[in-house]
């Protein structure tokens, strides 16, 4: 049949494709069941903590400005006709030391009128003396103990003597206006800035120049909320506080000794901040001098803490969190107290002695992962 030909080719091809295919699945090898390992708990690096008592020390930074400085003026008019050689911009000057004259001549002139008029007024005095004593004795002589006053002239008496007071007052101010022609130093300071020169005519209270005391200088120094607790700062009332706070320069190898024994009266509105302000006496006598203007660097010695760690910055985890290991390798997030950072190093509080704390990240950090911490010496832990 013609049929059964054409079929039986297709139907032994595809038996002969049938039995090729179990072949091979009967010949593949058959899988193994394998054993489930832990994964290795990740190396990070890590320290011992030996927390203890310690004293914090707080860092800011500010400018030296003068303790006093005041606008110098004249308390007279008149043409300057003289100026001392230490009348400059950031010349030094001693208590008493006369920076510049006026030209007097007027003055001169005003106290020969006061003398002028205090000797008509002695006169005047005298003339009315002798006049209420003859007035007494006349009305004695009538036989009348109870006088008038006006004819005992008391009344022009005491208006003689008022005159002459007067005219005393009127010399003693003379003799005043003409000692303010010569403009002296009120203490032992230096020049900021002159504001009139030799020939100029002031009127008076016109500034003459901007100076300021060398006897101490002051420094403010910002303080946020977070550092002024660190502080036993002046506060109250009668509160007395002297802080010791070392200053330098931005290299660091000038330094100054001064004090923080108060602060601003409040606190800034605009950068939320207390201003303490220490006191350097006497900075001129120190080798350099502390001189005005200079930005320094301030240490200022705070409160003490028990059960301090210093720790890297690096090992702090979502700013107020460290992550501590314990003796089977699992790791927990444990809150603390931040008190200072400085550069790289924190210290902070709320760990205990033997607590071994991460001071590098693993990959992925969740409560309770095995870790396997490397241990690094005290000594390599914090950057000072």
């Amino acid at each position: 049949m013609v049929w059964l030909k054409k079929i039986i080719p297709p139907l032994a091809i595809l038996a002969v494709a049938i039995l090729v295919v179990m072949g091979l699945g009967a010949s593949r090898p058959k899988p193994q069941p394998q054993l489930l390992t832990e994964p290795l708990a990740p190396r990070v690096k890590a320290m011992i903590a030996e927390p203890k008592q310690q004293r914090i020390v707080v860092y800011t930074q500010g400018t030296v400005r003068p303790k006093r400085e005041i606008s110098m003026a004249s308390e007279v008019s008149g043409q300057v006709i003289s100026v001392s050689d230490l009348f400059v911009n950031g010349g030094f000057f001693e208590q008493d030391d006369v920076l510049l004259k006026l030209d007097s001549r007027d003055y001169e002139i005003e106290i020969i009128r006061a003398k002028s008029r205090e000797a008509e007024a002695e006169q005047l005095l005298a003339t009315e003396r002798g006049r209420a004593f003859q007035a007494k004795r006349e009305w004695r002589d009538l036989g009348n103990k109870a006088g008038n006053a006006l004819f005992l002239r008391k009344p022009q008496l005491k208006a003689a003597e008022a005159a002459l007071e007067a005219a005393k007052a009127d010399l003693d101010q003379a003799k005043l206006n003409l000692e303010r022609t010569s403009i002296t130093a009120p203490f032992d300071g230096r020049i900021r800035k002159i504001e009139v020169n030799l020939g100029q005519y002031l009127t008076r209270g016109m500034k003459v120049a901007q100076v300021f005391a060398l006897d101490a200088v002051e420094i403010r120094l910002p303080l946020t909320i977070s550092q002024s607790q660190l502080l036993e700062l002046p506060l109250r009332p009668k509160q007395e506080v002297k802080l010791p706070v070392l200053l330098s320069s931005n290299t660091g190898k000038h330094q100054w000794q001064g004090t923080l024994s108060r602060t601003d009266a409040s606190i800034d509105p605009r950068s939320r901040v207390i201003y303490g302000i220490v006191e350097v006496v006497k900075p001129f006598d120190s080798d350099p001098p502390l001189v005005v203007g200079l930005f320094v660097n301030a240490e200022i010695s705070g409160k003490i803490f028990d059960q301090v760690e210093v720790v890297p910055r690096m090992a702090l985890y979502e700013k107020d969190h460290v992550l501590v290991v314990d003796s089977n390798g699992q790791l927990s997030i444990r809150p603390i107290r931040v008190l200072q950072h400085h550069g790289e190093t924190t210290f902070i509080s709320g760990v205990q002695s033997g607590d071994i704390i991460l001071i590098d990240r693993p990959g992925y950090v969740v409560d309770g992962m095995k870790v396997n911490p490397v241990i690094t010496p005290a000594d390599n832990v914090a950057v000072q």
